[in-house]
Parts: C-alpha cells; sequence; structure tokens
C-alpha cells in the first residue's frame, strides 16, 4: 500500500468519526430546545466566520477569480441552493423527528442514489453485481424506513425517514449536478460560498416562519444547557471545515467511489453514540436492514475492491 493510500484511509477514516458523531450530538441538541433550522443558521455562521481567513489567503490566486464569474457564479448558487439549503434542512427536519440510529442508518444511504441517478441521468453503466448489490442495499433502506409502521412510533417518526429519504435524494441530484458543472473549479471557493447561501437560505426559513435570524442565533447561546451551543459548533468546525477538508484529502488521494464506501462505516461511530447520548438502542428489524445494506455494499463493491491501483 502507497504512502498516498494511507494517508487517504486515515482522512477518510477521520471524517467517518467526525461525521458519524453527527447526528448524536445534533439530535442531543434538539432535546434541550435546539431546533433545525437555528442550528443550521449557526452552524453556518460558525463556518463562514472562521473560513474568512483562508478565503483572504485564496482571494489572491486566479482560481479564485474563475469561480466568482457572473454565469459560474449564479451555476453555484443554484446547485448550492439545493445541496445546502435544501438537502441539510429536509436532513435536520428529519433527524428531529426520529430516531438517531435510524437516521444515521438511512442517511448513509445517499451514494446508491447517486449511483441511480448516473445510471438514469448520466447513462453511466453498471455491471450485474453491482445492480445486485444496489437492489440489495435500496431493500435495507426501505426496511429502515418502514419500521416505524410495525412500532407505537408511526407518524413521527416514519415522517422523520420520509424527510431523510427526500435528502438522499436531494444530495444525490446535487452530486451528480456538481460532478458536471464543478469540474475544474477551486472546491473551497465554492465551499465557502455554500456557507454564504446557507447563512442567506435559513435565515430566509427563519423569517418566512414569522422568527427574526438574530434572534433565532442569540437563542442558542441562551438555551438550557451547553448542548445547542455543542452541536453547532460541532457541526461548524468538525463536519463543516474539518470533516469536509479530510474527506475531501481521501477522496483527492483514491478513487470517488471508493472514498463513497467509507460513508457506511459511520454508523460504526453512530450507533454507540446514539446509545450513549441519547440512551437509543437499536432493534432487531434495524439490524437487518443495516445488515442487508451491508450485504448490497460488498457485492456492488467486491469487484472493484480487487482491482484498485496502489495495492
Amino acid at each position: 500500500m502507497t504512502k498516498s493510500r494511507k494517508l487517504a484511509y486515515l482522512a477518510l477514516l477521520g471524517n467517518t468519526v467526525l461525521w458519524g458523531l453527527a447526528i448524536p450530538i445534533v439530535k442531543r441538541g434538539f432535546q434541550d430546545g435546539l431546533t433545525p433550522t437555528t442550528f443550521l443558521l449557526g452552524r453556518y455562521f460558525l463556518a463562514a466566520a472562521a473560513s474568512i481567513p483562508y478565503m483572504l489567503v485564496l482571494s489572491r490566486r486566479q482560481s479564485l477569480r474563475k469561480v466568482l464569474k457572473r454565469k459560474t457564479l449564479g451555476t453555484i448558487l443554484i446547485l448550492e441552493a439545493v445541496g445546502t439549503v435544501l438537502a441539510l434542512w429536509l436532513l435536520y427536519e428529519g433527524v428531529a423527528r426520529t430516531t438517531a440510529i435510524e437516521a444515521s442508518l438511512i442517511a448513509i444511504t445517499w451514494p446508491i442514489f447517486v449511483t441511480i441517478g448516473g445510471v438514469a441521468i448520466l447513462k453511466e453503466r453498471v455491471e450485474r453485481h453491482e445492480l445486485t448489490g444496489l437492489v440489495l442495499a435500496l431493500i435495507g433502506t426501505a426496511v429502515l424506513i418502514i419500521t416505524p409502521l410495525l412500532s407505537t412510533e408511526i407518524g413521527r417518526n416514519f415522517s422523520g425517514n420520509i424527510l431523510i429519504l427526500g435528502q438522499n435524494m436531494a444530495i444525490a441530484t446535487y452530486y451528480l449536478a456538481a460532478k458536471r458543472f464543478y469540474q475544474g473549479l477551486n472546491k473551497w471557493a465554492v465551499t465557502h460560498i455554500s456557507f454564504w447561501v446557507g447563512i442567506l437560505g435559513f435565515s430566509a426559513i427563519l423569517a418566512f416562519s414569522g422568527q427574526s435570524p438574530i434572534e433565532a442565533l442569540t437563542s442558542i447561546i441562551h438555551a438550557p444547557s451547553l448542548w445547542p451551543a455543542l452541536a453547532t459548533a460541532y457541526m461548524a468546525l468538525g463536519g463543516s471545515i474539518l470533516g469536509l477538508t479530510l474527506y475531501l484529502i481521501g477522496q483527492d488521494k483514491i478513487e470517488a467511489s471508493e472514498a463513497a464506501v467509507f460513508t457506511y462505516l459511520q454508523p460504526i461511530i453512530a450507533i454507540p453514540a446514539s446509545f450513549l447520548l441519547l440512551q437509543e438502542r437499536i432493534s432487531l428489524i434495524e439490524i437487518i436492514g443495516a445488515a442487508i445494506i451491508a450485504v448490497g455494499v460488498y457485492v456492488a463493491e467486491r469487484r472493484r475492491g480487487k482491482t484498485r491501483p496502489g495495492t
């Protein structure tokens, strides 16, 4: 194994830990009064502020000017409205309505929808074993989504699971479009713009619902416990900046499809964290759904793993 591949694996494992902890930590903040839109506004406000020094350095480079061209900037604003505002609003509104375990297990299946979209929209070729794996993974996802129908938490948990499924579709649409339109652009410049799109988008959602964005931000500080502020700061720094940096480092050094597989490791972190922070327990049917997804991912990726360069 090359040094470059080892570095990629270390970066992606670090990303797995940071993003695996995300939903349980944010869910804990929700339990103490934090709302999804307030959390998202605070997250992107902090992320934008923290990234300003780097953007000042980046402003001297030619790559930033390419991003700021009128036509290019317009495309970025539209795509980030989908990938940042719509997708994350769906995700965390779903998290607020279902368990952290179910949210984590359903949310990690977004690469499946990217693959499906690649086949349906981009006409990408899928081999038979990949198709079999995708079908199994979709069955496992369906099992997780309908789990609340088999319990007493039918209304709230089921609606939350559906919202997270909507997030998967929105983020898949975003990644497929970004794959085409973001080629050759400085990804950090795009990421910084996404922070400001998030600030504007979530401020608009709060204003539309009759809330003041400024009052929403101050409510995080004045919450009855530290968890709302901790959840917001964690996702701003650990999720939006450090976690994304590690993912970009890892993805840059190995195949994008292989990097996406690390997404499926996040429940290894999320499930114990959900037990410790939220006293949630995984049910037998959730274990079955997760196992079906794992088998599907293994079937879809096994041959690809045998032909990885550099090993």
